[in-house]
């Protein structure tokens, strides 16, 4: 089978395009990208490049100029996408320039695209080596995977299955010409390392390493697979849909465990549970945006770990992570998102012929006329106000025979501590009348054949 029949299997294995589709190929200009693009030109399938211009070597202009002529002589369209690299704290200059591509190249799709990149066989192996030495888990040591969601897209490797020696002499059979990109021999970049060092010392010993290490990814990712089977498994019996909790909170309650149900597993299946629940979760919250779903380490697992599963049961931890927070209340995990700012104002006055907007909590309230149920008409008159919890304040819930503390009644609903002290508090003049979104008052609520009114919320 000739390299360009191999190539059109991989391809069609991995992904049918739709009829209405095109694939975009991520074109650097260099030997493997060009394969990748001519191939599909030569197999007529419909297919567009993306050049990403980085700006991070003085030649990239002249990459931008050589990929315009391959595309313009392939009769191929093009487009070129400038982005700035902004690298963060903790990363490396190589995955901060990968995330800004990616990142481009994603935003780039459109519809039912396909992208299309072209790691090889040998990438793979120095993913793997790479993941090793950085004591990578199952999910690092799969290394790439030949297919991928990118967001709302797919996203192939079609040549994972080819080595470099294959794919370079097909370019010289083909008379292509691409672009050397001089940074891949700066062996200061750990992939530089192992791929000019290291590779070849491994190769001169055993000569096919580069495939055995490939098949050793393609096993981990077969484990990861059964670990995650059996995450969701325990997931299942471990998540909870909590009742009584008020939406009106500068938190987002995006998942919740049941710390009981965690302390039966073994430390070794916990993590494994923890990992797929933290990725899941933060995947289904970003479902929508372009943010990438979490990718918790191991030492932030056996934090977790200590902190909440083993901990004492009065202890009240709190770990912050990647603009989440991690707490724990009466025997439950919670992973939790601020959706609002720090509140500032500690009382608003309120007119109930106008909505008024609290951004703090990202929500509205607004003033509805009821019969039978509700507070007292009179009170609309006013004035009232909005105010928040300061500690010691009473309230005599409808319905109840007595008036509790609110702390109580928090304690009763099961709202955790971290929600308490941004619940809304209604009042008339001095008295307390409602705690929006959970109690009206006894003392000022309606019979069944009087007219009333009562407090709607929406999202801001």
């Amino acid at each position: 089978m000739s390299f360009l029949e191999r190539f059109q299997t991989s391809l069609k294995s991995l992904y049918q395009l739709p009829a209405d589709a095109c694939y975009v190929v991520a074109y650097s200009g260099g030997l493997d990208s060009h394969v990748l693009l001519y191939c599909c030109r030569q197999l007529k399938l419909p297919v567009r490049a993306v050049h990403i211009h980085h700006g991070l070597q003085s030649i990239a202009d002249d990459w931008v100029e050589h990929c315009h002529d391959i595309c313009s002589a392939l009769d191929v369209p093009l487009d070129v996408v400038y982005v700035e690299v902004q690298q963060k704290r903790g990363q490396s200059p190589e995955e901060a320039a990968r995330n800004a591509r990616y990142q481009a190249l994603e935003n780039n799709l459109q519809h039912n695209d396909c992208l299309l990149t072209a790691q090889h066989l040998n990438d793979q192996a120095e993913t793997l080596l790479l993941q090793l030495f950085r004591t990578g888990n199952a999910a690092g040591l799969s290394a790439m995977r030949p297919r991928r969601c990118l967001g709302h897209f797919i996203h192939l490797r079609p040549l994972l299955y080819f080595n470099r020696n294959e794919i370079e002499h097909f370019a010289t059979e083909n008379t292509l010409h691409w672009v050397d990109d001089p940074s891949n021999q700066d062996v200061t970049f750990d992939r530089n390392f192992i791929r000019n060092n290291l590779v070849p010392v491994l190769q001169n010993r055993w000569p096919n390493v580069t495939a055995q290490l490939a098949t050793v990814a393609s096993l981990q990712a077969d484990n990861l697979l059964v670990l995650e089977d059996m995450a969701a498994i325990d997931l299942a019996s471990s998540i909870r849909t909590l009742e009584h909790q008020t939406e009106i909170s500068v938190y987002k309650v995006i998942s919740v465990l049941s710390i009981s149900a965690l302390q039966k597993l073994s430390s070794a299946r916990l993590l494994n549970l923890l990992r797929y629940w933290v990725i899941r979760a933060s995947a289904a919250d970003a479902a929508g945006s372009h943010k990438s779903p979490l990718s918790p380490t191991r030492n932030l697992l056996i934090e977790i770990e200590r902190a909440f599963i083993y901990s004492q049961r009065d202890a009240n931890p709190v770990i912050f992570y990647a603009g989440y927070e991690l707490r724990k209340y009466r025997s439950h995990l919670y992973l939790l998102k601020r959706r609002g700012q720090q509140l500032k104002q500690k009382e608003l006055d309120w007119n109930p012929s106008q909505s008024l907007k609290v951004p703090a909590l990202n929500i509205q309230f607004r003033s509805v006329y009821t019969a039978g149920k509700g507070l007292q008409r009179i009170l609309l008159n006013g004035p009232l106000t909005i105010r928040f919890r300061k500690g010691g304040e009473k309230f005599h819930p409808a319905g109840r025979q007595h008036s509790q503390s609110l702390k109580k009644l928090f304690q009763e609903a099961g709202i955790p501590p971290w929600q308490r002290d941004n619940i809304p508090l209604l009042y008339y003049g001095d008295d307390l009348i409602a705690v929006i979104g959970l109690w009206i008052s006894s003392r000022h609520s309606v019979k069944e054949n009087e007219e009333g009114w009562m407090i709607e919320t929406d999202k801001l």
